[in-house]
């Protein structure tokens, strides 16, 4: 599974950003092999429809799981029309984050 974290910067290291749409980064970990990646959200400057465009570049990525601090409606109305499920109201340093996340996973 694929779990990715609004981040704002690349690495596990980084804060994580309150934002969905307008992040500067995305961390995505893939939690069979443990494997970390970052990448500069693409909608962070957008004119309009950031959220859109940064749930279609997460869903792009085969992102299954997005951790933020908050969804715009946009974003909402993609997490409801995909398989993404977005976990809400999370703070703190990105690796902490994962770690909460996945800690508090069903095997």
């Amino acid at each position: 599974m694929k779990v990715a974290v609004t981040s704002s910067g690349p690495g596990t290291e980084a804060m994580m950003d309150d934002r969905l749409g307008r992040c500067p980064y995305f961390v995505i970990m893939d939690t069979v092999s443990g494997a970390v990646e970052s990448f500069a959200n693409p909608a962070a400057d957008a004119s309009s429809g950031a959220g859109t465009k940064a749930m279609q570049a997460l869903f792009d990525r085969g992102v299954e799981v997005v951790i933020t601090g908050r969804i715009g409606p946009h974003a909402q109305a993609m997490v409801d029309e995909t398989e993404i499920k977005a976990v809400t109201g999370r703070s703190g340093v990105v690796g902490q984050v994962l770690k909460e996340y996945l800690a508090g996973k069903s095997p």
